[in-house]
């Protein structure tokens, strides 16, 4: 069975690339985690007056900007936790039939969509059994549509409905 990809890491052999992606893979993730344990380790000694954790820096303003940091993390947290909590209790509410499901479409405006693709094509191309039972048709020059026609047809864009479609 062939499949549609392949990646030459996890492949037998190329032992070059394995290495050198790895020491890659594990720079990137110090270069990340470095400034994190860095900065959390100052605050949490800040916070327990130097009991725990360790003083890198001893800036007064960076304190109060890593104060108003964790507020501000802590109310995005808070609101995130609100929405996905309201969220699945509607989910879970329309699953069990408790609340109306809204359509997410106008289901009277995708009809009336429908139709006028479907008068169009009859008038341009014929009904639609002939359509479907027609192994070989030919489309003569006139029938071809335009750019975006069958769109602005759909989308009534021409004529306010005056075509008939």
């Amino acid at each position: 069975m062939k499949n549609n990809y392949h990646d030459m890491y996890f492949e037998h052999h190329h032992w070059l690339l394995k290495i050198r992606q790895t020491l890659l893979m594990l720079l990137c993730w110090c270069i990340f985690l470095i400034p994190i344990i860095i900065t959390t380790s100052t605050y949490v000694a800040y916070q327990t007056n130097g009991h725990h954790g360790y003083f890198f820096w001893y800036y007064a303003e960076g304190f109060r900007e890593l104060n108003f940091l964790v507020i501000i993390l802590l109310f995005a947290l808070g609101m995130i936790g609100v929405f996905c909590i309201t969220m699945g209790y509607i989910q879970t509410q329309r699953t069990r039939g408790l609340t109306t499901k809204w359509p997410t479409f106008n289901i009277s405006k995708s009809h009336l969509q429908r139709q006028r693709a479907e008068l169009f094509m009859n008038k341009q191309f014929g009904d639609l059994e002939m359509r479907i039972n027609t192994r070989n048709f030919i489309v003569k020059p006139e029938q071809n549509l335009t750019k975006n026609q069958l769109r602005d047809i759909v989308n009534n864009h021409i004529g306010d409905d005056k075509d008939g479609f």
